[in-house]
Formats: structure tokens, C-alpha cells, sequence
């Protein structure tokens, strides 16, 4: 059995300006950089790392940096573990986008599921991207622990994958918080949730949607 440690990326500057980051390389924020060390305390504390992943895009390479060098541990980053590639709508504000691309926004809005950022990826290739990457590290470390630092859309797939919905129904698993840790189990090419988006950490730094999300999944 392998265990996964998955956490989203603390708040990135683009969060804060309520931008569509995609595969644009924004940094974290003041607080971002904040929750990343209350991310490490929570997971230093409670978890035995082996081996530590990350998109190599900034705001989650940075996430992971904290228990790294606590840990004396280098990061591994892989294209892999990126964000959505929005294509158009890369960097712009979520208030720009709805303007000049209302239509394909409307259903990344209404209809998550059948959803594609206008001229980059749709959330259905996202899905198979992610949910082939990482049950190909989970299997190159059986037994291990891994920590992978990521984004919202990946974990979103991720976490519905593990419960058994296809990309068509990810949409039903809300966004997680910003700097939330996220666990599963991979077994038997099973990848299988124990409790998602973890937020105990964080205090009053809670960034993000959905706040209610914090659950339990397990046996599911």
C-alpha cells in the first residue's frame, strides 16, 4: 500500500487578484507563503515522507519547499501534476473572462463536466492526465509515503476519481482550499480516499470555496 499526502497550493498571487492562473508560473502571496509552513507543521508532525513531487509551476513547487528543506528532502517537480492549461484564458481576471468569452465560461460555470478553457484544455483530458500520472508515481514507490504538491483542478479529479466518479461527474467533488492536504491510499491500482481537503491547519488563513468540504471518505 502507498500512502499520498496531496495538497493544493497555498494562495497564489493569482488567487488573490482572482486570476485564471492555468500554466502561467504566478508565485505565492504573502499569506500563500504562510500556509505553506503551516502545510509543512501539519505534515512534518503527523506523516513519515518518503519521496516528495511537485508541478513545477511555482505557487506549488513553493508549497512543497517548507517540509522539503525540514525534511532535507529534494522536490521532483513534473509537468504532470500542472494546473489546467486555459489557453485564452491564462492570467486574465475571472471578471475578463466571463466578458469576452461568456459562453465557454458559462459552462465551466454551469456544467463543469463538459467544460474546456477556450483554446486550452478541457476538465475531462485534466482528469485522464492527472489520474494516469499519479497512479504511475503511486506504483513506482509501493509501500511509501509520498507527498505531491498540486492544484485545484488535479486534486478535484483526483478526489473524484477515488471515489469511484468519472470525469463526467468530477464536478460533483467542490474545489479544495487553498493549502488543504488531501490523503489516499493506492492499492491493488486502486487509488482510494481517506479524508479530503484537510483545512485543521490553516486557522484563520483559510483562502478558497466551499468551506463545509472538510470530510471524511473513507470506505469509499
Amino acid at each position: 500500500m502507498t500512502r499520498l499526502i496531496i495538497t493544493r497550493h497555498g494562495q497564489s498571487i493569482a488567487n488573490a487578484e482572482k486570476r485564471f492562473a492555468g500554466h502561467s508560473d504566478f508565485d505565492l502571496s504573502d499569506i500563500g507563503k504562510h500556509q505553506a509552513e503551516l502545510a509543512a507543521d501539519y505534515i512534518c508532525e503527523k506523516e513519515k515522507i518518503d519521496f516528495i513531487y511537485s508541478s513545477d509551476l511555482k505557487r506549488a513547487y513553493n508549497t512543497a519547499v517548507p517540509t522539503a528543506k525540514r525534511l532535507g528532502m529534494e522536490i521532483i517537480p513534473t509537468t504532470e501534476l500542472r494546473e489546467i492549461f486555459a489557453g485564452e484564458w491564462e492570467s486574465l481576471t475571472t471578471d475578463e473572462i466571463a466578458e469576452r468569452y461568456t459562453a465557454d465560461f458559462d459552462i465551466w460555470r454551469n456544467d463543469y463536466a463538459r467544460s474546456r478553457c477556450t483554446g486550452g484544455e478541457s476538465t475531462a483530458e485534466v482528469y485522464e492526465r492527472v489520474v494516469k500520472a499519479v497512479c504511475a508515481i503511486a506504483e513506482k514507490h509501493p509501500g511509501k509515503t509520498l507527498l505531491l504538491s498540486t492544484h485545484a483542478t488535479v486534486v478535484r479529479s483526483l478526489s473524484a476519481y477515488s471515489l469511484g466518479l468519472t470525469a463526467e461527474q468530477a464536478g460533483d467533488i467542490p474545489f479544495t482550499h487553498n493549502a488543504s492536504i488531501n490523503i489516499f491510499t493506492y492499492e491493488n491500482g486502486r487509488l482510494i480516499p481517506e479524508t479530503l481537503n484537510i483545512i485543521e491547519h490553516l486557522g484563520d488563513t483559510v483562502t478558497g470555496v466551499h468551506r463545509s468540504f472538510c470530510k471524511n471518505a473513507k470506505g469509499n
